[in-house]
């Protein structure tokens, strides 16, 4: 891990805050380890008190370190990376190739499961839905008029051992598409085996590609504290568009991750040099 010192003239509170990072980069300060004490770094820094809670605080937001009241700042200890969001076709495909498998096998087969490798016993589900109207950003993404109407559907999967989220997305369908099967519209039927593949499937639309795009937002302190992560962590925020076999946009579905454990892995198929096809 490498770490860039302030450039120009830098005040003392980022003199101090790039010391203590390179001192954790370069292993000095350990993960879990106390930082010097205030007023210890104020007589190194001949400097106020002010000046050094300043400088903890850059290193607070960049998620650097931990510090509570009445506690000693600390190295923050990163969390494993349990998430992998996986773009890759194989993925992909395993989760559409399910929505044709019995119905046992895709009800012990979940999103926490293929994403997580969780067992659905140590988590705790649950599905919203509700009509809404398409606002300018969707029915662009759609290709349909402002003020379609689309089933909105909330899901939330909790850890029952932690009580923090697990997973969490918002997902959008054109009424018009699945009103053919009415058991679509209703959340008791949540966790529906086989999830969207096979609700689409219900309805004879079949999925052939996702097109994703990722952004990182800061979380709110709501946020923060359902997913339990720190301050200074981003969540990363993956839209998900499922296209069908005839070209429409089926399904927009926003899903948030946090990025201090959460890796992103995908894969970029290249033509080789000298095929034509």
């Amino acid at each position: 891990m490498t770490t860039d010192r302030t450039l120009g003239t830098v005040p003392v509170h980022d003199q101090i805050a790039d010391d203590l990072r390179a001192q954790i980069a370069a292993g000095d300060l350990k993960p879990g380890e106390a930082l010097p004490s205030v007023r210890k770094l104020q007589d190194q820094w001949h400097c106020s008190d002010r000046t050094v809670r300043e400088a903890l605080g850059v290193l607070l937001g960049e998620g650097r370190i931990t510090a509570g009241r009445g506690a000693p700042a600390k190295v923050r200890v990163p969390p494993e990376r349990r998430i992998a969001i996986s773009l890759t076709a194989e993925s992909a495909q395993t989760q559409k190739d399910l929505a044709l498998r019995p119905e046992s096998e895709r009800a012990s087969t979940g999103a926490a499961e293929l994403s997580l490798g969780v067992p659905i016993s140590e988590t705790d589900f649950n599905a919203e839905y509700e009509r809404v109207s398409a606002d300018e950003d969707l029915a662009k993404e759609f290709g349909l008029e402002v003020g379609t109407e689309l089933l909105k559907r909330t899901y939330s999967t909790v850890s029952r051992e932690t009580g923090h989220l697990v997973l969490s997305s918002i997902s959008y369908v054109p009424v018009s598409i699945i009103e053919g099967n009415r058991e679509l519209f209703d959340s008791g039927n949540e966790p529906w085996p086989g999830g969207h593949w096979h609700q689409l499937h219900t309805v004879n639309v079949e999925i052939d590609r996702l097109d994703n795009s990722l952004v990182a937002i800061q979380p709110t302190t709501r946020q923060r504290q359902d997913w339990g992560i720190d301050p200074g962590v981003a969540l990363l925020c993956l839209r998900s568009r499922s296209v069908d076999t005839l070209g429409r946009i089926v399904e927009i579905a926003d899903s948030t991750y946090p990025a201090d454990r959460t890796a992103v892995r995908y894969t970029q198929q290249l033509r080789r040099w000298g095929d034509s096809t």
